[in-house]
């Protein structure tokens, strides 16, 4: 019996292997997402804003941009505060797990976000890459490797809505330099840039420049983060949604 090809196949078939380069396993978004933050207070300001680009992104988005000043606090995990005032009247919203409540004067609203990432305000909107909302809100799905950049997509948890982010990060700094968001017909909607990272304490880094695209590439307005503070204490009861 001849055995000469089969075995020569067989070698063939080896050598093939050994010079096939072994596909590299996908990086773990956990390890460069930041868990440092316990909690954060800032001023987002509006340096400029061009309505009628911003309207091409969606009326209630550009009307955001109304509200010149803002200030903002964070604490771990998944509680955000905002407030701002537009023609002297204060507008507050906050943020604490699933529930969302809005107060402005004469009235409050409470609503349950809990399937709904997309209608939250964490992290993510400050341009950071951290642990908290991923483990709860969104599910990092690794896309590639661009440059120094890693790429992931942002799909979001509990729910059924195929709204989704792109996200470009510097493992470095934890901090998102691009962030592209795609509606649920899969339609790309806008893209931010987070650009002018400061290092506020030790191995803690934020973007202090936001620069917001619409869907034809065109500027719509242009934010600042300023006075920044990171882990000085921020009390639980601005966090209230009772």
């Amino acid at each position: 019996m001849n055995y000469t090809k089969p075995v020569l196949a067989l070698c063939a078939a080896s050598a093939l292997v050994a010079l096939t380069p072994a596909r590299a396993a996908a990086p773990d978004p956990d390890a460069i997402a930041t868990g440092k933050i316990r909690d954060l207070t800032t001023t987002m300001r509006v340096v400029s804003a061009n309505f009628p680009e911003l309207k091409k992104i969606g009326g209630s988005f550009a009307t955001s941009y109304r509200f010149k000043r803002m200030e903002i606090a964070y604490k771990n995990p998944n509680k955000t505060w905002l407030e701002a005032r537009i023609l002297g009247a204060r507008v507050t919203m906050v943020f604490n797990g699933g529930t969302k409540m809005v107060s402005f004067p004469g009235r409050k609203q409470v609503k349950n976000v809990e399937k709904e990432p997309g209608q939250k305000q964490s992290l993510l909107d400050l341009g950071l890459f951290a642990k908290d909302y991923l483990a709860t809100d969104y599910r990092p799905v690794f896309v590639k490797n661009d440059g120094p950049l890693q790429v992931y997509k942002l799909v979001q948890r509990n729910t059924d809505n195929r709204s989704h982010e792109v996200v470009w990060v510097n493992p470095k700094t934890s901090i998102i330099e691009r962030r592209r968001s795609v509606n649920g017909d899969n339609v790309f909607q806008k893209e931010i840039r987070y650009t002018n990272a400061q290092q506020i304490r030790p191995g803690i880094w934020m973007p202090t420049r936001v620069e917001v695209y619409n869907q034809f590439g065109k500027l719509g307005a242009v934010q600042a983060f300023e006075n920044i503070k990171v882990n000085l204490g921020v009390d639980d009861s601005r966090f209230s949604v009772s």
